[in-house]
């Protein structure tokens, strides 16, 4: 599993209203996440629940997710097979200091016959950099907010 954590000084539920609001990413992050879509035009990223679609761009690589949880403090989707490895990713969201500010966690777990090119020692490293780096603009978007 691949895991990286930030304190953020804003409550959980602005750091979730950012998260999802999947259209403003352009705004506060380019690098890695670049575009999350609802699939279903009735739907919004707050209403959203296990089961939904959406379609996500990762560096330039879109594939279609299924949602698994969408609570007040865990988005999460499970993404396709690729050479036989398949994520569950997810963000937490938990309260800190009272609810004033947020620990906010990003996970990988990868399953698949070829998941342990994807350790922490291996291709893992450049995925845990890049959930570095969407932490610290999400850090920055809820801060300034």
């Amino acid at each position: 599993m691949i895991t990286s954590t930030i304190e953020i000084a804003a409550p959980p539920a602005k750091v979730r209203d950012i998260l999802l609001n999947f259209s403003a990413y352009p705004a506060w992050h380019t690098e890695w996440l670049k575009e999350i879509q609802v699939k279903d035009s009735n739907k919004t990223p707050q209403t959203l629940s296990s089961g939904d679609k959406i379609e996500v761009n990762i560096e330039n690589f879109k594939f279609v997710a299924e949602v698994k949880e969408n609570s007040e403090n865990l988005f999460s989707w499970q993404g396709p097979p690729v050479f036989t490895i398949a994520g569950l990713h997810k963000f937490h969201m938990e309260p800190a200091n009272n609810g004033a500010s947020t620990v906010f966690t990003q996970t990988e777990d990868l399953k698949g016959i070829l998941s342990f090119i994807m350790s922490s020692s291996l291709l893992g490293k450049k995925m845990a950099a890049h959930f570095d780096i969407f932490h610290r603009d999400l850090k920055a978007r809820a801060e300034r907010a």
